[in-house]
């Protein structure tokens, strides 16, 4: 039976071409949409890069630094002292890894200079994420102890410098100094904000001392901990050395810090509601992107609404013949809801389509650099839930309102 009812619904359809042009063009712009958003977002909290065991990692992302009489703060990434005398002397974390944020560093390749990102880490680093090495292997603690001028490079940079040949045990130069490389790692997507770089070199090999000083300054840290189920306690601990023991160079201009060991999640949520403080603000991020995504997919429903009645109404006449020989409110509502199921369906693959196809197009362009948009099972059920939801809220209503005109009153085409 229900293969009669998308042979008739598939036939409306096609006799009524303006109005399912009109739906798949804001189904299919809606999911588009939807599914874009979704999707990067996903990449950010569920990488599947050096970052895929996230679930075993906080990062102490920001501090926000009050001086004592309150007039001063300051919200910046911490600095190394910061992390040094405070963040290394927590008991729950199994490992600790601090390194810096990207910065520009200058090459010269044939007399031409070349740009490349660069982060400052040290060897634990290479424990706590998990690069994939295609050559080569990362510096270690001996090497990162004694200053030695080594490097670790993505395999753009060994493709722009050395070609297809291998480049463990040659020089590159970096900002005038020459580093040997040790190793060469897969691209890493600039989504992952923690492992994206071009090259990495071990802290010690800075031209400088001066960071060892400085409370905020371009600093992270990661933490981790073999049991993911011990992340809540970690962060507890950090809040709570924060509160009771922190230690600081001048009590007077850096009195109190705020912050967090922060999640992925966290460290979105702070980005998006500018809370710096020791909440996340994670709870009303969600509440947040839960109201967008009603409040983004009511609208286009209310106007599938609206054109679905419109459609109906057009139908009267068929209503009140289909009623006056017995057909029944359930059949009716059946028939109109498998018609807009179909539509919806249609604009659903054409926005899963179309949304790939604009994902596909931002790798290519190099936007984000190393970007790797895949949808993911979760993305692809969530899209597919959507559809359905889209068919039958724009559907099931229209369709029992008119399913229970009275026959002579659907025969005359009226509403009542």
């Amino acid at each position: 039976m229900f293969k009669n009812y998308l042979v008739t619904a598939w036939k409306v359809l096609q006799r009524r071409k303006f109005f399912t042009f009109i739906s798949l063009f804001g189904i299919t712009i809606t999911l588009t949409v939807l599914m874009i958003l979704s999707t990067v977002l996903d990449n950010f909290l569920n990488p599947s890069g050096p970052s895929k065991n996230s679930d075993h990692l906080l990062f102490v992302d920001r501090i926000k630094v009050t001086s004592k009489d309150g007039n001063s703060n300051w919200t910046s990434q911490p600095g190394f002292r910061f992390l040094k005398d405070n963040v290394l002397k927590l008991k729950m974390p199994e490992k600790f890894s601090i390194f810096t944020v990207i910065e520009e560093s200058a090459s010269y390749l044939n007399g031409d200079k070349v740009t490349n990102h660069l982060r400052l880490t040290d060897s634990t680093y290479w424990e706590v994420l998990d690069f994939n090495f295609i050559e080569g292997h990362p510096f270690n603690k001996q090497e990162l102890e004694s200053g030695k001028k080594v490097a670790v490079i993505n395999e753009t940079t060994r493709r722009n410098f050395f070609g297809d040949a291998n480049a463990v045990g040659k020089s590159i130069e970096i900002n005038s100094q020459k580093y040997q490389v040790v190793g060469v790692v897969r691209d890493v997507s600039f989504m992952e904000i923690q492992a994206y770089s071009d090259i990495w070199l071990p802290y010690t090999t800075s031209s400088s001392t001066s960071y060892r000083s400085n409370l905020i300054d371009n600093w992270n840290a990661i933490l981790y901990h073999s049991n993911s189920n011990m992340i809540k306690s970690m962060q507890a601990e950090y809040i709570a050395m924060l509160k009771n023991d922190f230690v600081t160079p001048d009590p007077e201009e850096f009195h109190k810090v705020e912050g967090g060991a922060d999640t992925l999640l966290d460290i979105f949520a702070r980005e998006f509601t500018s809370s710096y403080g020791y909440d996340s603000g994670a709870a009303s991020l969600i509440s947040i992107l839960i109201g967008l995504t009603i409040s983004f997919m009511l609208l286009p429903s209310i106007n599938l609404i609206n054109l679905n009645i419109s459609r109906i109404m057009e139908r009267s006449s068929e209503i009140g013949v289909r009623k006056a020989f017995g057909a029944s409110t359930t059949q009716l509502v059946i028939q109109f809801v498998t018609e807009n199921i179909i539509i919806t369906a249609i604009g659903g693959i054409l926005g899963l389509l179309l949304s790939g196809l604009i994902l596909f197009q931002i790798e290519q362009s190099g936007l984000v650099p190393g970007a790797d948009f895949r949808y993911s099972w979760h993305t692809f059920i969530y899209g597919s839930g959507l559809i359905f939801l889209f068919g039958l809220l724009s559907g099931a209503y229209p369709a029992f309102k008119m399913s229970k005109l009275h026959p002579v009153a659907a025969l005359k085409g009226g509403s009542n």
